[in-house]
């Protein structure tokens, strides 16, 4: 059972730990870069034990985008930051704190949304970067998050010129297969950004779409627009030879290794919002907001005005 629940149980249910956006703990990462990470395992250890608690026990988080467009409307204070360096070490943090729980965890979305002044929920955005900028900025974050045990892993929706010319990364067998499995040697769950998002559903029809999303290597399907028709679609692809019954059974054992790690979870204390929670959603807030002091103050004097 998975939710969406980047910032704590408390962004989606009532009475749960709602953290601070996560890009506060870059703010605090620019002054005591352990002490950041300190709190992005605390953040992922407490998400992930408050999951448990009310029955969920697959994470879609971390957010491991590197949001250095400013005019970005879909990820935004979602990430962790706006620099590849400071985005991996907060999001193996998390991944670790939630990891030391019986959860699954998701690092999104890959192979990075950040750089995109289009929101992929109501179009589809491109990212028109060569292959050597997409290494050096985009990619790093998702290698560390593969290489810290992150169990599966989200595809954007997007268009990248420089892998695919044609296909949108969730449709494309390049970019799922050829670059995230066999390059960078995920493997885990691939599992597809909602396919009720504008960013796929201008591109094909749902039903093309789940057969295409199947083809390029993805495990599971995130909220098809009708989940019936979708099964269906890939139901045919495979009688009809499109699909190899081979290929739908190398997801199926992916999917069933995955759930070996979750089968004995250990119960948990029921407590949610406990007082060692509260407290560091207060120290996030507190550090954040004096290193933003602290900065405003650096560079006010720097550019020479009077604070007071």
């Amino acid at each position: 059972i998975a939710a969406d629940i980047e910032e704590g149980i408390g962004q989606r249910f009532p009475g749960g730990t709602w953290f601070p956006p996560p890009m506060a703990l870059s703010r605090i990462y620019s002054y005591d870069p352990a002490l950041a990470q300190q709190y992005a395992y605390q953040m992922g250890e407490i998400t992930a034990q408050e999951a448990l608690t009310v029955g969920i026990n697959w994470l879609l988080a971390p957010v491991v985008d590197v949001n250095n467009n400013p005019d970005n409307p879909a990820i935004n204070i979602r990430a962790f930051g706006d620099r590849p360096e400071v985005v991996g070490d907060l999001t193996t943090a998390f991944i670790r704190g939630a990891k030391s729980t019986a959860v699954l965890t998701t690092a999104k979305h890959f192979p990075g949304h950040g750089d995109t002044s289009t929101d992929s929920h109501l179009d589809l955005p491109a990212l028109h970067h060569a292959e050597s900028r997409l290494a050096e900025i985009e990619l790093p974050p998702f290698e560390k998050a593969i290489a810290t045990g992150v169990d599966s892993v989200m595809t954007a929706h997007l268009l990248i010129p420089a892998w695919d010319e044609k296909l949108p990364v969730t449709l494309s067998h390049r970019i799922v297969t050829e670059i995230l499995r066999n390059r960078l040697n995920f493997a885990g769950l691939v599992i597809t950004d909602a396919l009720i998002m504008g960013g796929i559903t201008k591109y094909a029809d749902p039903k093309t779409v789940a057969v295409m999303a199947v083809e390029a290597g993805t495990d599971i399907l995130l909220m098809p627009d009708d989940p019936e028709v979708a099964i269906a679609a890939i139901y045919d692809a495979v009688k009809a030879g499109r699909i190899s019954e081979s290929r739908i059974q190398e997801s199926l054992t992916r999917i069933w290794r995955a759930k070996q790690q979750i089968f004995d979870a250990p119960k948990m204390d029921p407590e949610l919002s406990s007082d060692r929670a509260r407290s560091t959603v207060n120290l996030i807030l507190q550090n954040s907001l004096q290193c933003s002091t602290a900065k405003l103050a650096t560079n006010t004097i720097a550019s020479g005005r009077n604070l007071i």
